[in-house]
């Protein structure tokens, strides 16, 4: 019974500290970049995971005027 018990906290234990899901799945860092009339300015990395990662690498860039938005990641 004490060998059992063992095995069963050991393999609980074992489960608790397996890494998440997300930290599977592909992830980058990805940065807002601004270009106002050839000005580029780049926003700080953040790191994107699945569908968010997805997401951020399919947006289409944004023009407001003279100001194109679009995420760069790597």
């Amino acid at each position: 019974m004490k060998k059992v018990a063992k095995i069963s906290l050991a393999l609980l234990f074992l489960a608790a500290i397996v890494p998440s899901c997300e930290l599977l799945e592909d992830c980058a860092t990805c940065k807002l970049i601004t270009n106002n009339n050839g000005s580029i300015t780049e926003g700080t990395g953040i790191l994107y995971c699945g569908e968010a990662l997805a997401e951020k690498e399919n947006a289409a860039p944004v023009t407001i005027g003279n100001i194109t938005t679009y995420y760069e990641c790597y």
